[in-house]
């Protein structure tokens, strides 16, 4: 074979021996998503995750693939009324290669907030409050101000009762009920009043 054609074939035979790059998908599962509007980037590369509707885990993939030995760093939106993180500490960066496949666990947790409120003519001890089958609450006497134990998951409904009066007093309770939104309820009213 002459010489001119060999040299074509050497160097074909090196390049497939070399290989090109080896890419890495990133991707991921998501524990506890249940609302929608979460959203992550790595770089300029987005990807939008949904809840599932049984509310299992979800997986999640990034379009573009990276590189042997690129860099990755997933920023997290939030979806609504919850807040994600990675499973692990600094689980959310790292670079191709160093793991046989790029797969980061998150974790979402619903939002929880508080229901505060005032308190006017508690002049006496044995009040007690309770939301639903939640903690029994005792509001001291005297007291003019009052923040339940429990705190309540976004989007759950709430609902103050009173579970026992002091003596000699009839004490009700107004905005008790309604549902938890993005912030602590603050507008509570207990009223105390001779029985």
């Amino acid at each position: 074979m002459k010489a001119m054609y060999l040299a074509p074939i050497a160097l074909a035979l090196a390049l497939a021996g070399c290989g090109g790059k080896e890419s890495y998908a990133v991707g991921g599962s998501v524990t506890g998503l249940k609302f929608s509007g979460m959203e992550l980037t790595n770089g300029s590369d987005k990807v939008a995750v949904q809840p599932a509707a049984d509310g299992s885990a979800v997986r999640f993939t990034f379009p573009k693939s990276i590189d042997y030995g690129d860099e990755y760093e997933i920023v997290i939106k939030n979806p609504a009324h919850q807040t994600c993180g990675p499973a692990i500490s600094g689980g959310l960066k790292g670079s191709a290669g160093y793991t046989e496949t790029i797969d980061v666990a998150l974790v979402c947790s619903v939002n929880t907030h508080k229901l505060i409120g005032t308190v006017t003519g508690l002049n006496v001890a044995g009040l007690v409050i309770i939301n639903g089958n939640g903690s029994e609450y005792t509001i001291e006497k005297d007291a003019t101000s009052f923040t339940y134990t429990d705190a309540i998951p976004s989007q759950s409904s709430y609902g103050l009762v009173v579970l026992k009066q002091p003596a000699g007093k009839s004490c009700t309770i107004a905005n008790g009920t309604g549902v938890m939104e993005d912030d602590d309820v603050k507008n509570i009213a207990i009223t105390c009043v001779p029985a």
